[in-house]
């Protein structure tokens, strides 16, 4: 069963869902025991990237990893000036409304990465522009459904919003880091300056006529760094902790 079958049958079959039944295995409900089941059955390198937060639910951190074991997808468009190509939500663009062209984002927001190593391929059809970033974020659930015009997450009208998002599982002061792909890139604390530039080692090397772009974020080492031709370029920032999620 998938995570959110899982959960339709601990909220609709009540012997199945409560741990306080005659029904329970080890304390948890059956559909807890049969998600902690499945989540048990996973490599050592998926359950290192997954490490159980205290109280969480069995079925939450199934679903997390079969969002792991995912194809990347763009599950959060915020602004109006950001769509779909031919309806895949794993590939993104810029487009105009009213002749005008403004910043807006497309997140991975059901894909949260907590610890270990992630890897992301970018690419662009023809080649990136100039203004076009890819990075992390802090996850932002339901900012897609906020109608916003237009986003910036480095915005300052945009960071008290974006503070009071903050949860336990934050870590550091690294919530938003961002690469341009002229070799440029910027980070934010969303605290009292709204980006600062990393000056990466490495930047002298990058090839701003390629289209494609790796990315490895660490979380064993707090680092991420950008890929070209398959070989690292260099590190872009330390120090990032906690949650993030994908961003372009």
């Amino acid at each position: 069963l998938e995570a959110a079958d899982l959960c339709h049958v601990k909220a609709s079959c009540k012997a199945l869902g409560s741990a306080n039944d005659k029904a329970s295995v080890n304390g948890l409900s059956v559909t807890e025991e049969a998600a902690r089941r499945i989540f048990e059955g996973a490599s050592d390198e998926e359950k290192a990237m997954l490490p159980r937060y205290d109280g969480e639910s069995w079925i939450v951190l199934y679903h997390h990893l079969l969002m792991l074991r995912t194809r990347l997808t763009f599950d959060q468009l915020v602004g109006r000036y950001v769509e779909y190509r031919g309806g895949d939500k794993a590939v993104v663009q810029g487009k105009a409304v009213n002749g005008r062209r403004e910043y807006s984002h497309a997140i991975c927001g059901n894909h949260i990465m907590r610890a270990g190593k992630h890897w992301a391929t970018f690419t662009s059809s023809s080649s990136f522009e100039d203004f076009q970033t890819v990075g992390v974020i802090r996850p932002l659930p339901g900012w897609d459904q906020r109608a916003l015009e237009e986003f910036t997450p480095n915005h300052l009208r945009f960071l008290e919003d974006l503070r009071r998002e903050r949860t336990s599982r934050w870590e550091g002061d690294v919530h938003f880091c961002h690469f341009y792909h002229t070799g440029e890139c910027y980070y934010s604390n969303w605290e009292g300056v709204q980006d600062q530039r990393s000056y990466w080692e490495g930047i002298d090397n990058y090839d701003a006529n390629i289209g494609m772009l790796g990315m490895l974020l660490d979380l064993d080492s707090g680092t991420l760094s950008v890929y070209q031709h398959g070989q690292r370029v260099g590190i872009l920032k330390d120090g990032l902790a906690g949650v993030y999620c994908w961003i372009t």
